[in-house]
């Protein structure tokens, strides 16, 4: 074989490497392309499980609220969560039920820094269950403003705790009318917890 020859010959093979390497990206590109979209895939169909999995959840938490609220005759029920979990900073709150006409605690405690009600985080933090029997029981001054402002005289509160963590408080605002039995009260917002303390969904920062 000739010079020519040869060099036809490195090209003809140069020809095939490149085409095989060309085939080889291609396939590699198409490979990642598939993969990507069904990451995407993934992510989509856990972002729908999640919303499902809150909006189940979520049912859940309104049923025993307004069996709660209805069994206690209060003028509102409602959970305050604190968040992040891991360092609260803020308490807010996600779910209410309340009487008509009364006023949506919901609406004004939305990322409100503890800092602004600390003795009374405190308290909520620290102890499994909490009545009120008076405004003036209410060691935290701002709170005893809010308790004054939202129409209530008498307030109780049941702590909600997973593995050493705060998770939140379920709370009953009363009017001075309200008779409390404390212990069947104490262990129907205790059922409550219960049912409810692991669907409570996290707030996020």
């Amino acid at each position: 074989m000739d010079w020519q020859g040869i060099a036809t010959l490195i090209t003809a093979i140069g020809t095939v490497i490149a085409l095989f390497l060309n085939f080889r990206q291609h396939a590699y590109n198409k490979e990642k392309e598939y993969e990507l979209q069904q990451r995407e895939v993934r992510d989509k169909e856990k972002r729908e499980n999640e919303r499902n999995e809150i909006k189940r959840s979520s049912q859940t938490i309104y049923r025993e609220l307004n069996r709660l609220f209805n069994h206690t005759e209060a003028l509102r029920v409602y959970i305050v969560q604190p968040h992040p979990l891991d360092k609260a900073k803020f308490i807010s709150v996600q779910y209410e039920v309340l009487a008509e006409g009364m006023t949506s605690v919901m609406t004004q405690v939305q990322r409100m820094p503890i800092g602004n009600v600390g003795s009374f985080v405190a308290e909520l933090s620290s102890r499994d269950f909490i009545l009120w029997r008076s405004q003036s029981d209410v060691k935290d001054s701002r709170a005893r403003a809010m308790m004054h402002n939202f129409g209530t005289d008498r307030m109780a509160a049941m702590r909600m705790m997973e593995d050493g963590v705060w998770l939140g408080n379920i709370v009953l605002d009363f009017d001075e009318s309200k008779q409390i039995e404390v212990v069947w009260l104490k262990e129907k917002m205790g059922e409550t917890a219960n049912n409810i303390k692991y669907k409570l969904p996290e707030i996020d920062e």
